[in-house]
């Protein structure tokens, strides 16, 4: 099967479709049937479940952290523990629980 990623995404923008790059994601939560998609300016709303989305990301560029989560690992500031949990801190302030079947993926990029 040969699988095409995505370089851009349409998101609702009030009664219409915007087109986002998908390199300015910062982060997807799972929101129900739905993902909220986090940009540099702001947020938005894709009627497509994460896991739908998460198909079509550059796995190189994209990592599931958690069951609610997808980051993009160039707007990982730093992780830290806390009481046994794992943290990923995003550059924009927002901290992100690594789930514990993720957590083998980043300690996959830790040196």
């Amino acid at each position: 099967m040969n699988m095409i990623l995505i370089t851009h995404l349409f998101v609702e923008e009030g009664k219409r479709l915007r087109r986002i790059a998908v390199q300015d994601i910062r982060y997807l939560k799972a929101a129900g049937d739905y993902t909220v998609v986090y940009v540099d300016k702001g947020e938005f709303i894709s009627s497509s479940g994460i896991g739908c989305i998460e198909q079509k990301l550059d796995p190189s560029r994209f990592m599931r952290v958690h069951r609610s989560f997808i980051v993009n690992l160039e707007y990982i500031h730093a992780c830290h523990r806390d009481i046994g949990r794992l943290y990923l801190m995003m550059d924009d302030g927002q901290k992100i629980g690594v789930g514990k079947r993720y957590m083998h993926q980043i300690k996959s990029l830790i040196l």
